[in-house]
């Protein structure tokens, strides 16, 4: 019989960890594999999530013009190009608030009936899905609780609405009845019971104002409702302009872009030209606003300065016909020559003050001047006139007339020739903006971005995922990695153990009937069959598991160097950690490197080993160990050559009361361990029962299994604790489960086993 050299419990052995530390970037690494499937579930939710925000968003299209605005023109006509202040880009700001007043979009909203708005009640994302989905829209149409809802594309066209004020920006509720009809609510209460499609309907509706509508035209299945509102002129506008946008391309450019977003292609192209057609009418006005003005007066002056000019010719012609002289003495014509003199200067005078007159008031300080310069210069008139009275009347009125026939001649001669001026001004002005290029029907929407909304959905979801690993990893007390278990244990770890999908597609063990375990019965070979299928060492013994387990085999020597007996412990704080996985293929492995091994399954209540060699439950450990059962018909052999087993035995459950005492379960393996060259005890979980702490004083060594990711820092310093307390010394852990990649090494050397 073999021995082996063991060591006192707890001996150091730092220099068997087999995974070296690693940096944070594959610490992180290892993070995200050990939730790859996580990480693929989230991103078919975020694909998912950005499939139903492109079905559930209304495209939005953009409509563009582009228009040309005189730069060196005031908004009056007036030149600026010599102004020293003159901003080219404070004009085109100016020229976008023009754009956007209320000047310009008021038109454009009654005339493209924007105040009146009209939606289909649905419910969000499933109406959005069932508008593409016609065979689900239809199904669900046709159930009773949703035939209020919009489940195919719907419409209602309403050619007018007028509502009392008081109602505006409220919402009524147009119900379709089927036959062309429908009805009409407002808060509950309703306005019209039943009307007819292209009727004009008026409700009187005391003591507020009374409501017309007229609906042209109703698509749509018998019960479904639409929210209809007449928005007020101040919200329409504002609407309107939150779908504007003007934009030039430099400080000097003369050039304006306008931009209006919306659902409806081709009514935003509309809108778009209706307004650059608005807004050059309105610039229009402004630049020939003051020409007008002008055209206007000299218009109503000059037929008044003609009839003037004729009358004074008609006087100067009777009266000399009349008096019959024409002779003028120098002293006369001298003085009346002064006179006119005077005279023009104070038609000048005058004519200015007209002018002054049709911009400013009589207290105007120019005005005001203009007056005292008219009152000296008739002064001086009169003077010069009291000098000639002493002259012959006829000469005097002779004289007089012909000035006025002169002077009114003159005057007329100017305003006329001013107002041809003027009309050619008026003929030849165009205005100060010319459109260059008009909106068209835009044919790709700009929003969503089917590509940006499929990315950024994923990344973004994909983020907050490793967000929350990333936190959850950082806060949480789980023990996920070699690193933490030595940190939290204080103890070597031995080996890390991979997941292995082999063992994955193992599955339950299969027991056989107890009846053909007896003598002669054949179950060599049917215990050969089940254990072959049921152990990962027999059944893949290339798996890297296994390999990773036959390194374990190889450091047991020096594990329990020294240690009190032959005696190995295998044991776990929470169930499911894979300690039998763990103590099976451990003793497979040993029993096929030529030693004698005992596997003792030390779970009374849930024990499995005997199904995984396909023998039968008992009798079993606390048969053997109470004297009920003989030893050579408790520790029965395997189908692997060395390897014996004790199965938990029929004694579990209920009868717990009747386990082996501490003293009972030592004397016995005092006499079964020294039989082999190593005993493997497989017991329950610590934290679960008190099994593992009563069994362990009596094994020389102990070795605790942790699943990665399943067990919490306290849930195995309590473990610990119990064992400590109880005198179970445990030499090092084992990391099974492990998501850590699988070296390189390994991947060669299974190639070649292929």
């Amino acid at each position: 019989m073999k021995t082996v050299n063991y060591m006192q419990p707890g001996a150091s052995l730092q220099g068997y960890a087999t995974v070296p530390a690693t940096s944070d970037a594959k610490e992180y690494l290892r993070l995200l594999l050990r939730h790859k499937f996580g990480l693929l579930l989230t991103f078919l939710l975020g694909l998912g999530l950005a499939m139903l925000y492109l079905i559930s968003t209304t495209p939005e299209y953009e409509a563009n013009a582009l228009i040309s605005v005189d730069n060196d023109r005031g908004p009056y006509g007036e030149d600026n190009t010599n102004k020293v202040n003159w901003n080219p880009a404070s004009v085109l700001k100016e020229e976008s608030r023009i754009i956007s007043s209320r000047r310009v979009l008021q038109p454009v909203v009654e005339q493209h009936n924007l105040r009146i708005n009209v939606d289909a009640k649905k419910i969000p994302v499933l109406g959005d899905v069932a508008e593409r989905m016609p065979l689900l829209g239809n199904w669900i149409s046709g159930l009773s609780f949703a035939k209020s809802y919009a489940w195919t594309p719907s419409e209602v066209d309403i050619a007018l609405l007028e509502v009392p004020r008081e109602w505006e920006d409220t919402a009524l509720t147009l119900t379709a009845l089927g036959n062309s009809t429908y009805s009409l609510q407002h808060q509950g209460l309703s306005v019209i019971d039943n009307a007819r499609v292209g009727e004009s309907i008026v409700v009187e509706l005391p003591p507020l104002a009374s409501l017309r509508i007229q609906v042209t035209d109703i698509d749509a299945a018998d019960g479904v409702e639409f929210s209809v509102v007449r928005h007020s002129l101040e919200d329409s506008i504002l609407s309107l302009r939150s779908r504007l946008f003007t934009e030039s391309s430099d400080t000097r450019s003369q050039m304006l872009g306008i931009r209006v977003r919306g659902e409806n292609p081709t009514q935003i192209a509309d809108l778009t030209n209706g307004i650059i057609s608005q807004y050059q009418d309105v610039k229009a006005g402004y630049s020939s606003g003051s020409v007008d003005k002008e055209l206007e007066f000299f218009e109503a002056q000059v037929p008044k300065l003609e009839q003037e000019l004729r009358d004074a010719q008609a006087a100067l012609s009777t009266f000399r016909i009349n008096s019959r002289t024409f002779d003028i003495e120098t002293e006369v014509k001298s003085a009346i020559g002064r006179i006119d003199v005077q005279q023009r200067k104070l038609d000048e005078l005058i004519t200015e003050r007209d002018e002054l007159a049709k911009r400013y008031t009589d207290l105007h300080p120019s005005t005001k001047r203009l007056d005292k310069e008219i009152g000296v210069v008739r002064g001086r008139i009169s003077q010069i006139r009291s000098t000639i009275r002493s002259a012959p009347d006829t000469q005097r009125e002779l004289n007089v007339l012909e000035q006025k026939v002169e002077n009114a001649s003159k005057i007329y001669t100017e305003r006329a020739e001013q107002l041809a001026e003027l009309r050619l001004k008026a003929v030849g002005d165009v205005g100060a903006v010319e459109i260059v290029d008009k909106a068209l029907a835009p044919r790709k929407p700009i929003s969503p971005n089917s590509l940006l909304a499929m990315v950024g959905g994923t990344l973004a979801t994909l983020f907050c995922y490793m967000l929350f690993l990333t936190l959850r990893s950082a806060l949480t007390t789980v023990i996920s990695d070699q690193d933490s278990l030595e940190r939290a244990s204080g103890l070597p770890v031995f080996m890390n153990i991979p997941k292995s999908a082999a063992q994955k597609r193992i599955g339950n063990a299969i027991t056989v009937d107890p009846r053909r375990m007896l003598p002669g019965s054949g179950e060599t070979s049917e215990n050969s069959e089940v254990a072959n299928s049921n152990v990962l060492a027999l059944s893949k013994p290339e798996d890297y598991s296994v390999e990773n387990l036959r390194g374990l085999r190889s450091m047991l020597e020096d594990v329990m160097d020294n240690a009190a007996n032959n005696v190995l412990m295998i044991t776990s704080p929470l169930p499911s950690m894979g300690k039998s996985f763990v103590s099976m293929n451990l003793a497979v492995l040993l029993a096929q490197s030529g030693k004698r091994v005992l596997l003792i399954d030390a779970d009374y209540q849930r024990g499995q080993l005997h199904k995984s060699f396909g023998m039968p439950m008992g009798p079993g450990l606390p048969e053997v160990v109470r004297g009920k059962s003989e030893l050579k018909e408790t520790v029965k052999a395997t189908s692997v050559p060395n390897l014996y087993c004790i199965p938990r035995g029929f004694m579990g459950g209920t009868a717990g009361q009747e386990m082996p005492s501490d003293k009972e379960f030592g004397a016995f393996m005092q006499v079964v361990a020294p039989r082999f060259d190593i005993a493997i005890i497989d017991t329950p979980p610590v934290l679960s029962v008190a099994t593992a702490s009563a069994l362990g004083k009596h094994a020389g060594s102990t070795i605790m299994v942790v699943k990665e990711g399943e067990v919490k820092e306290p849930q195995l310093t309590e473990s610990l604790k119990r064992l400590s307390f109880s005198g179970v010394r445990v030499n090092g852990c084992i990391m099974n489960g492990s998501t850590a990649p699988t070296p390189r090494h390994y991947a060669y050397y299974r190639e070649q086993l292929d």
